[in-house]
């Protein structure tokens, strides 16, 4: 199915007139990969993000980028061993403005690579979701482009916050199940729009093809725009769920969660034809959310991180349980809107397990609609790091 009027709108909000000023932009689309070779499985995740983009539309301006501040009058009070030379700072921070382009690949071997864009280099479709920047485009069913990043590079501008590589891919998408709800606040909003979205194409990731087939792909397409990102970065997301009732692959059940938003969660799920929503905004449910170390490691020794939710409202109860191994998790930082070199520093993994209960309420009991197992989830957790003075 095509996207809707309302979510062709969604998808395109805040890239023409007065919402240009919105400092956060944010695209994301999230699927699987298999290595053409050897067969091995891999998750990866591709963004568009637009930052503060009136504030230098003809220039990337990176907040991590040094900018020298001592002026020749500056100097003098230094060589003089003035009071004031003792204020004097080396560098002056800056509001970021720029957009990015993001690939990453996550398994056993995770990094990502960027691809830093003028903001009047993009070409933008008035009229429907279509954004390109030479040959690189994002639009209503096709993703296309490439990133490169030599060693060199990535040791000159360490303001860049990504590893080196070299990545193209040509994939074709089509959304399943649409959601145009998930958190609509003053100063932020999220929706994944494409819940389960089918993707096709090749992704070369560092010289290996990743073959992508729609009912493996296990896609995933979400928005997120406003002021600035949450400062608790809450995410899980799957379409990799087998029935542990039925033993049967649940192919048509994918959830998404995302926070926190002034500590709440929202929710979007559908389950072999039953749709489940809980708004972060809405009162009538209670939630409790929760990343930490599991006390105890697996049976291979390895240390696990273990993401909780538990949702109870008047219908439904569900409760979820997703370990990830500390080892395969990536740490990335993502550059703040506001700058002064603030960042959201996200740990991140796409091979979660787990599992989880549905219950529906029937009058005083509660009856189990649904207890599946999670595989390949995909994961994250991150949180706001100031820099240091």
């Amino acid at each position: 199915m095509a996207l809707t009027k309302k979510g062709v709108k969604l998808c395109k909000y805040g890239l023409n007139g007065s919402k240009k000023k919105l400092n956060v932009n944010f695209w994301r689309f999230i699927f699987n990969g298999i290595e053409k070779n050897t067969g091995a499985e891999s998750t990866f995740f591709i963004e568009f993000q637009m930052i503060n983009p009136w504030v230098s539309p003809a220039e990337v301006q990176l907040g991590f980028k040094p900018r020298v501040s001592i002026t020749a009058d500056d100097l003098q009070y230094a060589l003089a061993g003035t009071k004031s030379a003792l204020e004097l700072k080396a560098e002056s921070l800056v509001v970021p403005s720029y957009a990015v382009i993001r690939i990453g690949r996550v398994d056993d071997d995770p990094k990502q690579l960027c691809s830093y864009i003028c903001l009047k280099d993009l070409k933008i479709n008035s009229k429907k979701f279509e954004i390109s920047i030479g040959n690189k485009s994002f639009s209503m069913d096709l993703l296309t482009g490439f990133v490169n990043l030599t060693e060199k590079e990535k040791q000159i501008h360490p303001e860049y916050l990504c590893d080196c590589g070299y990545a193209t891919w040509n994939l074709k998408y089509e959304v399943v199940k649409e959601v145009l709800e998930g958190y609509s606040g003053k100063t932020e909003s999220w929706f994944p729009c494409g819940l389960k979205t089918n993707l096709t194409g090749i992704v070369n990731f560092d010289g290996k093809d990743y073959l992508v087939e729609p009912r493996k792909s296990f896609g995933y397409m979400e928005r997120f725009w406003g002021k600035t990102f949450p400062a608790n970065w809450f995410h899980i997301s799957s379409a990799n769920l087998t029935s542990l009732i039925s033993g049967k692959f649940l192919f048509d059940s994918t959830f998404a969660i995302q926070g926190d938003f002034e500590e709440k969660i929202a929710f979007c799920g559908t389950f072999e034809g039953t749709d489940i929503m809980f708004n972060a905004d809405d009162p009538k449910h209670d939630t409790v959310f929760n990343c930490v170390q599991a006390p105890e490691a697996d049976e291979d020794g390895n240390k696990l991180l273990h993401w909780s939710v538990s949702i109870n409202s008047k219908i439904w109860v569900i409760d979820i349980d997703i370990f990830c191994k500390i080892k395969d998790l990536y740490n990335r930082n993502i550059e703040m809107p506001e700058g002064e070199r603030k960042t959201l520093n996200v740990l991140q993994g796409a091979m979660g397990t787990g599992e989880i209960k549905l219950y529906k309420r029937a009058g005083l009991s509660l009856e189990q609609i649904e207890f599946a197992k999670i595989e390949h989830a995909f994961c994250e957790f991150g949180q706001l790091e100031e820099a240091e003075n």
